[in-house]
């Protein structure tokens, strides 16, 4: 009897260790989702949106909206809003800071805290350059009309506050955050959706991100110059890790001729086959090309802290 108990209280641990261990992977692989849709909708506004292309991303009901000048709690009344805001730009960018996932108590629900500049050139002539500290509040999994498999999160509410603002010619300012049609907002997007898909071990949704063009990437002395030889190490390390995550942060993205040049920090934390629990810090070095319309990864290295 004694025997049991103890292998009972043995299988028991192992349970609640490997449900923390799975959870630890689930709020990773949500941090990263949402800290990529949060630069994915400033990268929308940096680019020229339509409401057409912000409303898969709305509930149908229970929708609001708080600036300094107007409270909207309605899709049409963000319509009007937007369209009116939109006919007086003629250029705007976003630099945002790091951004913070707060989960509410509410199951599903997270607020995305988000300092940052917005730089705006107007057709009248005027400028604008504004601190500002906003706060969105998302739901996931919530299905709608144009995203009736939930795949896409909601903003349900979305506050604005505004910190300070000036009026100098912002023009050099909106250019340095942009190479060609992208945002640097777009580079750090990618950047989340990257360690997403690799906190979930998924290496197809990888390499689909990656350039066609020969890569050069050096990963701990491995280099590769191939996407198919790409997807191997990846494939590999997927299968070597019992459970992993992917913190990235302080992303620095610098516009060259080439593409963007990025530069960050990534925390990771698993058990890997052979080596056991690890803890560690990386520096990593992107560049990021344009390809096809689309941002792709050409040059990959890091450095261990």
């Amino acid at each position: 009897m004694r025997k049991f108990l103890y292998l009972s209280i043995a299988l028991l641990s192992m349970t609640s260790w490997a449900s923390e261990q799975s959870q630890k992977v689930t709020d990773s692989m949500i941090t990263n989702q949402l800290k990529s849709f949060a630069y994915h909708w400033y990268a929308k506004f940096d680019n020229g949106t339509t409401i057409d292309e912000l409303t898969p991303y709305l509930p149908e009901e229970k929708l609001e909206f708080i600036y300094p000048q107007a409270k909207i709690t309605s899709l049409n009344e963000l319509t009007s809003q937007f369209e009116a805001a939109w006919m007086a730009t003629d250029a705007n960018a976003h630099q945002v800071e790091e951004i913070a996932i707060y989960k509410s108590s509410e199951n599903n629900v997270y607020d995305i805290i988000t300092p940052h500049t917005y730089y705006i050139k107007r057709k009248n002539g005027t400028f604008g350059e504004l601190s500002i500290v906003s706060r969105m509040r998302v739901r996931l999994g919530l299905k709608t009309r144009l995203d009736p498999k939930a795949e896409l999160p909601k903003i349900e509410s979305y506050l604005v506050l505004f910190q300070n603002a000036k009026s100098d010619d912002v023009t050099q300012k909106i250019s340095a955050l942009r190479h060609k049609t992208f945002s640097e907002n777009d580079a750090k997007s990618f950047v989340h959706k990257w360690f997403e898909n690799a906190d979930l071990g998924n290496a197809n949704a990888m390499i689909d991100m990656v350039s066609n063009q020969p890569l050069g990437i050096n990963l701990f002395g491995n280099s590769i110059d191939t996407k198919d030889a790409l997807k191997d190490y990846l494939e590999q390390n997927a299968a070597a890790q019992k459970w992993a995550i992917h913190k990235p942060h302080n992303i620095v993205v610098t516009p060259t001729p080439e593409g963007f040049s990025v530069r960050f920090i990534v925390h990771f934390e698993g058990d890997i086959q052979g080596m056991g629990n690890l803890s560690l810090n990386n520096v990593t070095n992107w560049l990021l090309v344009e390809e096809n319309g689309e941002l792709r990864l050409r040059d990959y290295s890091l450095s261990l802290l």
